[in-house]
């Protein structure tokens, strides 16, 4: 089953790149961090403009955090986020030389950096065997039934142990693409989707279905 799901999606996306515009490891991570709860499309007009000016974390530590919250407030959340920026700026050029770390697991130590950022990025730009678990890749693998998780941690463990040849930066790009085009929170597109003979969501869905129409 998991084959035919990754085939399908392989020749959906064959180029599944991020849909956030950076052009450093640095800008990477930053761009990750704002796309919380917030769509790439507002992110990459607020990092247009930031990164133009402050491209990397030497420049960018020279705003206070104020300025950088007028910055990026409307990603949301403007104030934790300018926060945690700010301090992940003091730590790259305290500890780091202003230089990303490679390891995920190191990644994971810095302000404002979550698990799933950390293995976005470190799968992203280091080729790290990371799989980032956002909301889409939540819903997509509990709704196929390749997982049955109720936390992002369960999907990303059960993931590894059942699918390791599918732990990298094209499997994880594909589920997100999948979950916000297709297979959408609301009103996904079941009736064009070819995985929905595999889809636990839309059998389910169909026999609900079926049991209101001999109900009425």
């Amino acid at each position: 089953m998991i084959d035919e799901v990754m085939n399908y999606l392989a020749e959906m996306f064959p180029n599944p790149d991020p849909e956030l515009n950076f052009e450093t490891d640095f800008q990477c991570l930053v761009a990750v961090i704002l796309s919380a709860q917030c769509t790439d499309k507002r992110v990459n007009q607020v990092t247009e403009k930031l990164f133009a000016k402050y491209p990397d974390a030497q420049t960018m530590s020279t705003l206070s955090q104020p300025e950088l919250e007028k910055m990026i407030y409307s990603t949301g959340f403007y104030h934790n986020k300018a926060k945690n920026i700010w301090a992940l700026c003091k730590t790259l050029l305290e500890k780091y030389d202003g230089e990303v770390p490679h390891n995920p697991d190191v990644l994971e130590t810095l302000p404002g950096v979550g698990r799933k950022t950390a293995n976005v990025v470190s799968s992203a730009r280091f080729g790290a065997n990371r799989i980032g678990v956002d909301t889409h890749v939540f819903r997509v693998t509990n709704r196929l039934g390749l997982v049955s998780a109720k936390t992002p941690l369960e999907v990303e463990r059960q993931w590894i142990e059942r699918y390791p040849n599918y732990v990298d930066h094209d499997a994880h790009f594909r589920l997100v693409l999948f979950g916000r085009y297709f297979c959408k929170a609301q009103n996904p597109n079941c009736s064009e989707c070819k995985l929905a003979e595999f889809c636990k969501y839309f059998q389910e869905k169909s026999q609900k279905d079926s049991k209101k129409v001999a109900e009425s």
